[in-house]
């Protein structure tokens, strides 16, 4: 530790508040997926921003998009499920194209994966924010998942192996 180094907070979050919405999150897992039980799933948000610039004052307006995110080992599938933050709500499923993956990316700061597609593929890529929520917070609230999220940095760990042997050009990776 240095003089201007800064110990990691920890996060406030009630424990029985947590196993509860991890239980509705998998109720909604299960409506969205067929077979939803045989994926592990966790918490994940994205958000976009929009700059407008205006005649008196510039706007910049924030959107924050809630997932349940699920993986499954033996056949490297993964899948999006929007949420609202009341955890009520989902849309159906998403499955992310993990044969246009190029590269996957980690930073390990503000704890964001990203899932890059190949050139030409369309979209940039599937942007995760993986970090844990408190008690005070933007979203579903009461969540801590550091076991789930260190379980989907293996699998994502395991399929950069994958694209290695196909011959994609990776990114430093770094946990």
């Amino acid at each position: 530790m240095g003089l201007f180094s800064k110990k990691a907070k920890e996060v406030d979050y009630d424990p029985v508040a947590s196993t509860n919405n991890k239980v509705c999150m998998r109720r909604l897992f299960n409506e969205a997926v067929s077979e939803g039980d045989s994926y592990t799933i966790m918490e994940c948000y994205s958000s976009t921003s929009k700059f407008e610039q205006g005649i008196w004052f510039n706007k910049t307006t924030t959107s924050f998009y809630f997932y349940i995110l699920g993986y499954r080992r033996s056949d490297n599938q993964v899948i999006l499920v929007q949420v609202d933050s009341n955890l009520t709500e989902h849309s159906e499923a998403f499955f992310v194209d993990m044969e246009a993956l190029a590269d996957i990316v980690y930073y390990p700061k503000i704890e964001q994966a990203a899932l890059v597609y190949r050139k030409g593929y369309g979209p940039y890529g599937e942007i995760l924010n993986l970090g844990d929520l408190g008690r005070k917070g933007i979203g579903i609230t009461n969540l801590y998942q550091k076991e789930e999220r260190n379980d989907f940095l293996n699998f994502l760990e395991e399929y950069r192996h994958i694209l290695e042997r196909k011959g994609c050009k990776l990114s430093k990776w770094k946990r």
